[in-house]
């Protein structure tokens, strides 16, 4: 055999070992692996919330004059949170984590979706992500619906408000025990001043099992904003005005001051622009999803 043909006979062989060695093996994660541990995490991260009535709003506290009457005090200045109205829910659960940059990036290669460099210098898997809009946090929470066969949909602001105060609690603050203090408060930059959101379960969770209802980062929800809302919302269920500008978004940051981390307190942003807020899903089941 001419000298040429071991010589090409030589390279063939060594490019299958090579190949060989590249190829991936077994235990190499895929996409479709990593769909199904994201689908599975969220599905472990899920607290069930029993349904029931709560006064929804600024419930205040009381405060005393100089002559010993009593009087009520708002926790929020604003005033769209003023009207208190009665609200009844049906049971639904809720992630207890926000969605992470690890969750959320492997939504967007599952469905061919640029990853989103937004906060990119705390851009870790375990971090909350920051969603590029309000239509890209619908359509993750419509993917886990898909993924799980299960009814995922963003919490209705009634929803958020009803687990961020343990089940309609009298507290200001989604915290561990209602109040914000340095050691125990889940929200960090009130006091320090950082700006980096903070892994899931970094601070103690609220009585309910969830963590950084305050602070960390905002979440969206998926009601449309209106000032006046409170004052025209059915009791049964409400899901927010049937059309609006804004968005409503709620739970304060770990970089806002300690009024905007009330768990009654109402933000508003356009739903196609970003504005680092971040998410959690919730699925609406009258029953557990854990058996």
């Amino acid at each position: 055999m001419p000298k040429r043909y071991h010589l090409l006979l030589s390279i063939l062989v060594l490019s299958g070992l090579i190949s060989a060695c590249q190829s991936p093996s077994d235990d190499t994660p895929t996409l479709e692996s990593d769909i199904e541990r994201v689908t599975q995490q969220t599905l472990d991260n899920i607290v069930f919330v029993e349904g029931g009535s709560f006064i929804m709003g600024d419930f205040g506290k009381l405060e005393r004059n100089s002559d010993g009457s009593q009087f009520l005090a708002h926790w929020s200045s604003d005033k769209d949170d003023d009207f208190l109205h009665r609200v009844t829910l049906d049971s639904f659960s809720i992630n207890k984590y926000e969605v992470t940059w690890e969750e959320f990036d492997t939504f967007s290669r599952a469905t061919n979706r640029p990853i989103f460099k937004e906060g990119k210098r705390f851009h870790r898997p375990n971090i909350p992500a920051y969603m590029p809009n309000w239509y890209e946090a619908k359509a993750f929470c419509d993917w886990l619906a898909k993924q799980s066969g299960l009814a995922f949909d963003m919490p209705t602001e009634a929803q958020w408000e009803y687990a961020a105060r343990s089940r309609g609690l009298n507290v200001p603050f989604g915290t561990n025990d209602g109040m914000i203090d340095r050691n125990g408060s889940n929200i960090s930059g009130f006091y320090d001043l950082e700006v980096d959101p903070v892994a899931g379960d970094y601070y103690p969770a609220n009585p309910l099992g969830l963590h950084h209802m305050s602070g960390n980062v905002a979440e969206y929800v998926k009601d449309w904003y209106a000032e006046d809302y409170y004052q025209h919302s059915p009791e049964l269920n409400p899901q927010g005005p049937t059309t609006g500008v804004k968005k409503v978004i709620r739970g304060g940051s770990n970089a806002s001051s300690s009024r905007f981390n009330l768990v009654i307190n109402r933000d508003s942003v356009e739903p196609d622009k970003a504005d680092y807020v971040g998410l959690r899903c919730v699925v609406n089941n009258p029953t557990p999803i854990h058996r």
